[in-house]
């Protein structure tokens, strides 16, 4: 039997790959708000302003899923930073909503929270319930996954290693991004003391729909199955990718001033998820099943 998954933030990168790589027997609905050009083609998707509790009503009526990966976020940290009210209206308050709702119609959800959540100091991090965001965008997605542990604590919470990968037209990433810039003669810059346990697009949307046919629980990291720097990562694609002229400028987060914390080694503990099965692709590994 079919069974009906509605995925908020359907336009974006992780939307993208939930809709490219679904499995058969969900039947997947897509909701988008502001960039519709991200969905995958021939998608079934829907418009949805999440920041209007009585739309999020209208939209669980009209979809009736078994089930809800929210992915929608104002995900940039600077962003968040600079836009508090309207970005906590998103990432705080429409969750809320959305959590309410699905208690209440027994749906149940996922939700793809963020390493942000991690102050960076004492990696690697295990699934602390109570961590210490050292920035906005951090402190807005451990408000939410507050919220859903007080009201629905059968929900998933997932935080989420920094992505890469392919994505759909609309989406971006700090990988394509370094390509683009390769390719026409440029630098890019890295830190080298800025470490993330990255993770592939594809290897993301495994370990979500293995936490939801497995009915989990809780709080679970989803990273890389090796951390390295930003400068590392750097070298790493420019070998896969047969660039070998490929510039790279190597900088201390000491070295750039940033309009948000940049947490400095967000390690994660993958201990919890690997214990159901999940197995993280290997840095080399994604990034030639990006090729």
């Amino acid at each position: 039997m079919t069974k009906k998954l509605l995925v908020t933030g359907a336009s974006g990168f992780l939307g993208w790959h939930v809709a490219r790589h679904a499995q058969a027997d969900w039947r997947v609905v897509g909701t988008w708000h502001g960039h519709p050009a991200g969905l995958l083609p021939k998608s079934e998707a829907m418009q949805l302003d999440l920041t209007h509790r009585d739309a999020i009503w209208q939209a669980l009526k009209a979809v009736n899923p078994d089930a809800v990966f929210h992915l929608a976020a104002a995900s940039n940290p600077a962003h968040c930073e600079a836009n508090m009210e309207k970005t906590r209206l998103l990432n705080v308050d429409a969750t809320t909503w959305l959590v309410e709702m699905c208690a209440e119609r027994n749906i149940k959800l996922l939700f793809t929270s963020s390493s942000q959540v991690y102050d960076g100091v004492e990696a690697p991090f295990s699934e602390s319930p109570n961590p210490s965001p050292q920035n906005e965008y951090g402190r807005q997605k451990l408000a939410a996954e507050q919220a859903i542990r007080q009201l629905t604590p059968s929900a998933i919470i997932v935080r989420v290693a920094v992505m890469y990968g392919k994505a759909g037209n609309g989406t971006n990433n700090f990988l394509l991004q370094w390509l683009d810039t390769w390719r026409n003669g440029g630098a890019v810059t890295a830190f080298h003391d800025e470490i993330r346990s990255f993770l592939s697009g594809q290897s993301a949307v495994a370990g979500l729909f293995m936490l939801l046919e497995k009915a989990a629980e809780g709080i679970f990291n989803l990273g890389g199955a090796t951390a390295v720097s930003r400068y590392d990562f750097a070298k790493m694609a420019s070998k896969v990718f047969l660039l070998p002229t490929a510039g790279i400028i190597g900088k201390s987060q000491k070295e750039v001033e940033t309009a948000a914390f940049r947490p400095a080694d967000l390690t994660l503990d993958l201990h919890k998820i690997r214990d159901i099965g999940f197995k993280p692709a290997s840095l080399e590994g994604g990034l030639e099943g990006y090729l």
